[in-house]
């Protein structure tokens, strides 16, 4: 009998769990705390066989976790183990530890340019594509010359620009650069910074965000949903709603932007042949797409169920069952236009909560109780409550993303 085992240290299972369960397979799970402790609120731990949470997550820490749970297979059953992993935070570390242990599946080279934003846009350099203006972040040129490291950073790539960590999600760690004062004091923060993980300062791309998440077998695209964003990601710190919806076939950009989505994938011959690629592309006034970035799972918030909603398919689940080797067929339907919401945490104690009504059907999950002091988002997974609606009219749908927009479901006091 085959052992997957699920790697997951920062995401979590959106998806039920349940769903992976199958007769003629283990299931494993190595975890963090906080995410051991979800799934036993959900009352799913006993969907696993094992469960290791280990003490890191570095390479020879999952390499222990993985030779923990080998090591309680009968000897017949050891070699035949597969990783499957759905965290970003975790993927680079996971081919790692494949690569070490000889245990099929994605290595490091087929996940590379999906872990680091810059190995990224230098995969995609010469795809004809529109890649933002990027440099690298040069601690040491800096030290040796700030003056002439910030004149570098200015003349390639222009101001307002953008900063971000290589090896996050979630626009965590970004900021706004306006000036070049600000630039020089986001430098000197940077020198006394000893986080893990390299930075790089982009060219602020302003117009609509999209993300198309694509359904790859074997190398073949089976499938490509395409969404349309309210608000850029990173405007959510800044109190916007994270929110995405998925876009009429009819809409002008729809064909502009698979055409786009597949020559990306197209530039990366050496991505994994199986999986789901979550791809963000800006639309800028004037037509012109502008890439993003690109990654190499399922996306994250409400997504996998507008995705199941409108198309028939849970891209999270459809992500594992593509790690697992099992095949997928090309999805048909098309149901109602999907969304979701996901309103900012803001700082203060809760004293009320106040939901709107929608003229579409509708999910309200709040994530805060009456009475809970808050501190303000920092990242999108800190949210106050989220909505999932749909209605098969894309107008309807729309006038309600409007009334959520302007609506403010917490009162907090100071």
């Amino acid at each position: 009998m085959r052992t997957d085992i699920v790697v997951q240290d920062v995401a979590s299972f959106r998806i039920d769990p349940a769903l992976l369960a199958r007769p003629h397979r283990r299931l494993a799970l190595i975890t963090s705390p906080v995410n051991l402790d979800r799934l036993r609120r959900r009352n799913r731990s006993d969907v696993f066989a094992h469960i290791v949470v280990p003490e890191r997550f570095d390479t020879d820490g999952l390499t222990e976790a993985v030779t923990t749970i080998r090591d309680a297979l009968a000897p017949s059953e050891r070699d035949d183990i597969r990783l499957l992993c759905h965290d970003e935070y975790s993927l680079g570390t996971v081919a790692q530890v494949r690569a070490r242990l000889g245990i099929p599946g994605d290595l490091p080279h087929n996940v590379q340019p999906f872990v680091d934003k810059l190995a990224m846009k230098a995969a995609l350099r010469d795809a004809g594509v529109r890649l933002p203006r990027h440099v690298a972040w040069d601690a040491e040129a800096h030290r040796a010359d700030p003056q002439a490291h910030l004149d570098h950073i200015v003349n390639q790539v222009g101001l307002p620009a953008f900063v971000k960590p290589t090896n996050e999600s979630g626009s965590v760690g970004t900021r706004r650069i306006d000036t070049r004062a600000d630039l020089a004091q986001w430098a000197t923060e940077r020198l006394g910074d000893d986080a893990p993980g390299g930075w790089e300062i982009d060219e602020f791309v302003t117009g609509t965000l999209y993300h198309l998440d694509s359904l790859v077998q074997d190398g073949r695209i089976l499938h490509v949903g395409v969404n349309e964003n309210l608000y850029p990601c990173y405007d959510y710190i800044a109190g916007k709603l994270s929110c995405s919806f998925t876009l009429p076939e009819d809409d002008p950009a729809y064909e502009p932007l698979l055409a786009f989505n597949r020559r990306v994938l197209d530039a990366l011959p050496d991505k994994p042949a199986r999986g789901v690629f979550h791809h963000e592309v800006f639309r800028q006034p004037d037509g012109e797409l502008v890439f993003l970035e690109i990654a190499a799972r399922a996306p994250a918030a409400l997504i996998p169920f507008t995705s199941e909603i409108r198309y028939g398919v849970n891209v999270e689940e459809a992500l594992f069952r593509l790690q697992r080797g099992e095949q997928l067929n090309v999805p048909t339907r098309r149901g109602p236009y999907a969304a979701y919401v996901y309103f900012p945490k803001p700082g203060g104690r809760v004293v009320d909560r106040t939901a709107v009504d929608l003229g579409s059907d509708h999910r309200w999950t709040w994530n805060v109780e009456v009475g809970e002091l808050t501190t303000a988002a920092s990242d999108i997974r800190d949210f106050a409550a989220s909505v999932l609606l749909w209605n098969d009219d894309i107008e309807e749908l729309r006038k309600d993303l409007y009334r959520l927009d302007k609506h403010q479901p917490l009162t907090t006091a100071a």
